[in-house]
């Protein structure tokens, strides 16, 4: 089994590249998903938020991801912070969740955080999702019905196009054109799937 990271900014289309590489074969495992799942459930992780951020879980308890997210997007300290007491959490329940898919041959880790997390580090190889900055804030604001100004400031709290091309083995570009990506992707997950370095 090869664990391939898949990385990129908000509004990319990491998951559109991930749902044509799983409809091909592979795995896959969304840091994401791992994370809401420990939003729900880890008790000591939301603990140790709320006494991080003052008072983001509400009355019953259940973390209040609006709050927190506006707090760490406006202030890269918090932000950092909330890595911080976060990723060693995402990483434990992610490697669980590959391990348990060992029976693909590629496994996708699809996670926005991929090298700042350290999770490159038990990747076989990377890919970056990259899409130009004004594509990606139209797509933020459809999806999560965020503002203009609010997904701009999101887009602009990650890392640049440069962070991933000096870092990732294989970047896709996607501003849009679906069977171009696809064509893309195809062509990647063969050179993948036959263990090709880039």
């Amino acid at each position: 089994m090869k664990i391939i990271g898949l990385t990129g900014g908000s509004g990319t289309g990491k998951g559109t590249v991930a749902a044509r590489m799983r409809e091909l074969g592979a795995g896959w495992v969304d840091a994401d998903a791992v994370y809401r799942g420990l939003c729900a459930e880890n008790r000591e992780m939301l603990t140790a938020l709320d006494t991080a951020f003052g008072g983001v879980l509400d009355e019953n308890g259940v973390l209040d991801r609006p709050k927190l997210a506006q707090i760490v997007f406006s202030d890269p300290d918090k932000l950092a912070q909330l890595n911080a007491i976060t990723v060693p959490y995402i990483r434990a329940a992610s490697l669980a969740a590959i391990r348990a898919q060992a029976d693909c041959p590629i496994v996708l880790y699809d996670a926005p955080t991929l090298f700042e997390a350290g999770a490159d580090t038990w990747c076989t190889q990377t890919v970056g999702v990259l899409a130009d900055l004004e594509t990606r804030v139209r797509r933020v604001m459809a999806r999560d019905g965020l503002s203009e100004a609010a997904a701009r400031a999101r887009i602009l709290a990650q890392p640049d196009d440069t962070f991933y091309r000096a870092r990732c083995d294989y970047i896709i570009q996607n501003n849009g054109d679906l069977a171009a990506l696809w064509r893309e992707t195809d062509a990647l997950y063969t050179i993948l799937s036959k263990g090709e370095s880039s």
